[in-house]
């Protein structure tokens, strides 16, 4: 392993360690990834000094309005080099050496005990700097690392995946959040990789706040989604499946929390009826969810959705796609209902199965709850998982 003894100078009496969580994306972002790191710092700050460094005004604002330190870092907005982009992969590599030379710089002045890295161009950078100076480098990846890691047993292609694949054997441990993204992870990687050893399953999980917000429901019977407005995530499949519904019940309407590139495109598709409310990106998607009836989640790959498990702590019904991570929260008819991606007709049809049953939207809702309650509360998932993998590595 690389590593100098540089920053294992003695600690000062009850000096805390520091830990770097690092995590960048389009500024449109602001889902589970994001607020990952957020989550993980406001339980450890008792321990540690976590600092989020990334480049998204978002969650730099997210985590300032919790009191968490924060760096502004360096990210490059260009993250596809495939085809004939490969021409200019060379000014690929001078960005890498710049950016490890920026991140050396930072840990050498922070000396943080720990580097928890959560996006791509960090995985390379952020490692070898880390590694450098001898601190710990832990991993986890929001559902990136199976598209990153295709073909690398292809000389020709995909060569910043390989680049990837090369830092992720100076790393301590790589957690994932999902039984399916681990799948889809490690059937990427040779079968005698060491890096397999490396990988471990920590479910994600979201802070239980059901307390914090109150209990009305709004007087029209509303279906809610918090999710980026993309094509991915099956907004025009809800927009389309709730015209339908709304045609039956007009006492309804869909609260759509989020922001996106492909907004406008969405709002064309909706332009047609006011029972469709545009509420942007929201600092707080909670507030929606807890007026709110039903939480969508039509999306067409999902590797642990934060939105459902929310809606799970909020005890909420949920009606959800039946891909990836949600199959491992949802069993169908007893803790939501689960339909085919892109099935208009089918969602549809669950939506007004729940509408036209109280009962049934009671029975998923609770049980919903008893999920969340025994599986998916972060702060346990901190405290039983991460900070003794934190502490372990730290020895």
């Amino acid at each position: 392993m690389l590593g100098y003894n540089i920053t294992h100078r003695p600690m000062k009496k009850n000096e805390k360690p520091v830990v770097i969580l690092i995590r960048n994306a389009s500024p449109f972002d602001f889902g589970g990834g994001e607020r990952f790191p957020v989550f993980i710092s406001q339980v450890i700050r008792d321990r540690y000094i976590p600092i989020i460094l990334s480049r998204s005004p978002k969650l730099l604002q997210n985590a300032t309005n919790f009191g968490i330190k924060t760096i502004r870092g360096l990210w490059w907005s260009n993250q596809r080099w495939s085809g004939l982009r490969l021409v200019f992969f060379p000014l690929y590599i001078l960005w890498q050496l710049f950016l490890t030379l920026w991140y050396f710089v930072v840990f050498l002045r922070l000396r943080p005990r720990v580097v928890h890295i959560q996006s791509k161009d960090d995985f390379i950078a952020a490692t070898f700097a880390a590694r450098f100076l001898g601190q710990t480098v832990i991993w986890t990846d929001h559902a990136d690392l199976k598209h990153i890691w295709r073909n690398l047993r292809v000389w020709y292609k995909n060569p910043i995946g390989k680049w990837v694949y090369l830092a992720a054997h100076f790393v301590h441990a790589i957690t994932v959040i999902s039984k399916s993204e681990q799948r889809e992870v490690t059937i990427h990687l040779p079968e005698r990789s060491a890096v397999r050893s490396r990988i471990h399953l920590i479910n994600n999980g979201t802070p239980d706040v059901y307390d914090n917000y109150p209990k009305a429901l709004s007087d029209i019977f509303t279906f809610c989604s918090t999710n980026r407005l993309v094509t991915d995530k099956g907004i025009g499949e809800m927009i389309t499946a709730f015209k339908q519904f709304h045609s039956l019940y007009p006492a309804s309407r869909l609260v759509l929390v989020g922001s996106g590139p492909e907004e406008s495109l969405f709002r064309k598709l909706a332009s047609d009826t006011q029972a469709i409310v545009f509420a942007g990106y929201q600092a707080d998607p909670l507030s929606y969810v807890a007026s709110s009836h039903v939480l969508l989640q039509p999306t067409y790959h999902e590797g642990f959705s934060i939105s459902i498990l929310e809606a799970f702590m909020m005890q909420k019904p949920v009606i959800a796609t039946s891909i990836g991570g949600n199959l491992e929260m949802i069993i169908n008819k007893e803790t939501g209902l689960l339909v085919p991606a892109r099935d208009t007709n089918a969602l549809c049809s669950a939506m007004v199965r729940l509408y036209e049953s109280p009962k049934l939207r009671k029975k998923l809702a609770l049980k919903a709850r008893r999920v969340y309650a025994d599986n998916y509360i972060f702060e346990e998932i901190v405290s039983n998982c991460y900070i003794p993998l934190y502490e372990r590595r730290m020895r």
